[in-house]
């Protein structure tokens, strides 16, 4: 049997997999963007693999408090899957669902040889579909909402939800579902049908304003899962494709993206046991891990919505967990920009133009 064609293109670039075991986290990162298949392989000086980290086990490092400056020895899997070259597809399509990986490393006597990845087996591309809500007045941004809605705000030279969109299409999104109310139709002439943004638009009318996930009751039964639902309004730099990955592979209800958010107190906080006082903190900062408006949820949780009612996320979330099922956290380690205030936008616009002259 053959190599699969795609086994022999990955043996000419097998550097973009590559790590030692005193690379850090950061570079993990770099690693797992660069080479788009969510898998990197510890390998020593003599080319003899010690291990993986997939990014999965990355963003599992940041909720625990993890340093970004830990070597991957400490976090890899020490004993990882890897199949032989000559391996069937079959087999290898059994492996990587059994075990809920998109990729592995191909191994000849303890060497890295190649990968095999889920996208270049033939049963092993899943369509992914996408959820916007964009059907906001964006009051906080008033006076430039009154004539342009909020997603449709140019930053450099994109709108936010076409930069959005574009990154959905690099996570492999065939079909998006855009959320429309407050000038639906503009959204309608400056997007169109998506196809010059590399996705299918469709669009769900909101008759009225339905909250964060009430306009998922107005999905078709058609409607392929497990949905990646985000708030409109969103700039991010995250793949993606590592938030579908981190969905599939923890096997929850819902998946909740979340980013680290610093806070300052402009007071001396009391440590104290009863009216003991034990110290003065003064002015200190702290941080909470707050919800970065985009989930992915299963597709059998929308029968929790009433039809056409409106519902918040954090709502449906609750009833899912009283139900007894996971809801899981990824945290954001890329760029992520809340877009709330006239100031922050601001700020945003001048950090892209600067980008995008780079």
């Amino acid at each position: 049997m053959a190599r699969p064609e795609k086994l022999v293109d990955a043996r000419t670039d097998l550097e973009k997999f590559r790590l030692s075991p005193g690379d850090t986290i950061t570079s993990a990162l770099r690693c797992l963007a660069g080479n788009g298949l969510g898998l990197a392989v510890v390998v020593d000086d003599d080319g003899q693999v010690h291990g993986t980290v997939t990014d999965s086990d990355i963003r599992r490092v940041a909720l625990a408090g993890g340093d970004a400056d830990t070597p991957v020895s400490e976090v890899m899997s020490s004993r990882p899957l890897g199949v032989a070259p000559m391996t069937p597809d079959d087999r290898v399509l059994e492996i990587l669902a059994r075990h809920r990986l998109r990729s592995l490393p191909v191994v000849e006597a303890g060497e890295l040889v190649g990968i095999r990845a889920l996208e270049w087996l033939p049963a092993g591309r899943v369509p992914r579909t996408a959820v916007i809500m964009a059907g906001g007045r964006g009051v906080r941004l008033r006076p430039v909402t009154d004539k342009v809605p909020k997603p449709l705000l140019k930053v450099g030279s994109k709108s936010i939800v076409e930069r959005l969109i574009l990154g959905l299409a690099r996570a492999g999104v065939e079909e998006v579902f855009l959320a429309v109310n407050y000038k639906a139709e503009v959204f309608e002439q400056r997007l169109g049908t998506g196809e010059h943004l590399g996705v299918t638009i469709r669009y769900l009318h909101e008759e009225h304003a339905m909250g964060t996930a009430g306009a998922l009751s107005l999905l078709p039964p058609d409607a392929y899962g497990p949905l990646l639902v985000a708030n409109g309004d969103i700039l991010t730099t995250v793949d993606f494709s590592a938030l579908f990955d981190f969905h599939w592979r923890h096997g929850g209800a819902i998946t909740v993206a979340g980013v680290d958010y610093p806070s300052n107190i402009p007071y001396g906080v009391l440590r104290n046991v009863e009216h003991h006082l034990l110290s003065i903190d003064e002015k200190p900062q702290r941080r909470d891990f707050c919800s970065a408006g985009i989930y992915v949820v299963e597709p059998d949780v929308l029968g929790l919505l009433a039809p056409k009612e409106a519902v918040g996320m954090p709502e449906l979330i609750a009833d899912v967990l009283a139900e007894g099922r996971a809801v899981n956290v990824f945290p954001i380690l890329e760029g992520w920009y809340d877009i709330g205030e006239t100031a922050q936008f601001e700020r945003v616009l001048v950090e892209f133009s600067a980008s995008e002259e780079d």
